[in-house]
């Protein structure tokens, strides 16, 4: 009489599969979202430059100036001009898990043809990590750097 062969996986070499799987996305998931938060900082940064530097250009380019206001607490930036009225113009608002940091809402005008005022934005994600936007007034050029914690 022959033997059948049997195939197919055991329940204890499922469960350990199983065991092993969980362990590895148990320890890999922390540097995961650190890396997503890293990025979306980043991300918020370049915005936030883009923002600025594109302002500057619109003033220049079509010779009126603008207010650029930098409001904490609604954690956004927004550009209000003479023909907006009450409603920017364009605004950011910055991504979810990234906030701006300071307590009172600043405000710069932007002449055409003027430097640029000296702005600095420091920017914050949920695992505590910086990075500061700051406008050379200069060159208006704009400089991102990561900023060391207390």
């Amino acid at each position: 009489m022959k033997k059948k062969l049997q195939s197919g996986v055991t329940l204890v070499e499922m469960l350990i599969t199983v065991m092993i799987i969980a362990l590895v996305a148990g320890v890999s998931f922390p540097a995961l979202t650190a890396g997503l938060a890293s990025v979306r900082l980043n991300s918020a940064a370049g915005s936030a430059a883009s923002f600025l530097t594109s302002t500057m250009n619109r003033v220049d380019r079509r010779e009126s100036a603008a207010a650029v206001t930098i409001a904490p607490k609604e954690n956004r930036l927004a550009v209000y001009t003479a023909a907006s009225g009450d409603k920017p113009d364009k605004t950011l608002a910055m991504p979810q898990g990234i906030t701006i940091e300071g307590d009172d809402t600043r405000r710069f005008v932007l002449q055409p043809g003027g430097a640029f005022p000296r702005i600095t934005l420091v920017l914050r994600n949920s695992k505590g990590a910086r990075r500061s936007v700051r406008v050379d007034p200069a060159t208006g050029v704009p400089e991102i750097r990561r900023v060391e914690s207390e």
